[in-house]
């Protein structure tokens, strides 16, 4: 199958990465904390930027979204209603923990639940994940095999520091629900602070996903 999507790495104060989807003619950017000379040259040579989506509002996932709808004002952006309040509270996104830096987005979000929705010519499952925020998501594109994780795991662990609206009792459930999945084993998966991996490679080596639950 070809690739229709491309990662972005920086390691600017910690390795993260962002994910463009090019498919057909439709151009999605997932999470995008950085807008890189890299990543700006890759956009201007499609000329479009069609959707933004954020698995959850912490300012490592949200800190160029507005740089990007200034470049492509057409670019919708989607998050879910619960994390919509992270977008400009920078207490509840973390953004004043770093570089003194108070990040919020100006541009307007669309609101989005657990369910299937069309971007284009792809359709995407979107999978509630709560406790890293209080409501993550992770977006599956069956057409794609492809399923973007967040943070909600990242290769052979999780995400086990305090945020404001982190709630360690909804990991199980949510921990629970990421082993249970109904997705095809070999579906590939891309992490925000770790390389992509298959699904089944994830279960295989993740301690947090041991067991039963």
């Amino acid at each position: 199958m070809q690739s229709h999507i491309k990662t972005f790495i920086n390691s600017n104060i910690f390795s993260s990465n962002v994910y463009v989807i090019n498919y057909n003619n439709t151009v999605i950017v997932i999470d995008p904390w950085f807008y890189d000379w890299e990543l700006k040259e890759y956009l201007s040579s499609i000329w479009k930027v069609d959707t933004i989506l954020l698995t959850h509002g912490h300012w490592d996932h949200i800190r160029c979204v507005d740089k990007i709808v200034e470049d492509y004002p057409k670019a919708k952006v989607y998050i879910h209603p619960f994390d919509k309040e992270l977008l400009s509270n920078i207490q509840l996104n973390c953004s004043f923990l770093v570089w003194n830096e108070e990040i919020k987005v100006k541009s307007d979000a669309t609101l989005i639940e657990q369910w299937n929705y069309n971007f284009g010519e792809l359709s995407a499952n979107v999978i509630h994940v709560p406790w890293h925020t209080d409501w993550c998501v992770m977006y599956y594109f069956e057409k794609l095999l492809a399923l973007f994780l967040g943070d909600t795991v990242m290769g052979d662990s999780i995400w086990t520091l305090s945020t404001p609206t982190w709630d360690i009792n909804k990991m199980q459930a949510s921990l629970w629900e990421f082993k249970h999945l109904w997705i095809d084993l070999w579906t590939l998966c891309y992490p925000w602070h770790w390389e992509e991996m298959s699904y089944w490679e994830i279960l295989k080596i993740n301690p947090f996903l041991k067991g039963n639950f």
